[in-house]
């Protein structure tokens, strides 16, 4: 282990960077795949894990999908900040698009103690979902997955 990263972990961030290289295909109603890996600036907050996503319709003028994350969250310092997944997203609800604004998916709040965090779950009737790495509450410190 160096600097709390495994070679379980280095691993998965080579396979991130071959996963993205294939990711700049779309064909409507198939499953779109990618794993991911990014970090806040400093490297204190980091996510790794895959994001799915197809299309299951349209609505209100929009391709409509459905979605499932599953991802690993590290706080990798010992600073008092926690790592965050978080998201925004358009969600088709009661007849209409609504904007949900910054949702924390999960969190690692543990230190640097080589345990991390958790995010898998599904979504449904979404689009224009965006992922973030974050500190815990700080907007400031969000990082674009995609």
């Amino acid at each position: 282990m160096v600097n709390g990263i495994t070679l379980k972990g280095m691993r998965k961030k080579i396979a991130v960077a071959a996963a993205a290289a294939g990711l700049v295909m779309a064909f409507a109603g198939q499953a779109q795949a990618a794993t991911y890996y990014q970090r806040t600036s400093d490297g204190c907050a980091s996510v790794n894990g895959s994001y799915i996503y197809w299309q299951v319709g349209t609505a209100g003028g929009y391709a409509l999908y459905d979605t499932n994350w599953d991802f690993e969250i590290w706080d990798n310092c010992a600073d008092g900040k926690g790592a965050g997944l978080y998201t925004t997203y358009q969600k088709w609800e009661n007849g209409g698009w609504n904007y949900h604004g910054y949702t924390k998916l999960g969190s690692d709040s543990n230190g640097f103690n080589n345990t991390p965090g958790y995010a898998n779950s599904n979504g449904y009737s979404v689009r224009d979902v965006k992922l973030y790495v974050c500190f815990v509450g700080d907007g400031n410190s969000c990082v674009s997955l995609f």
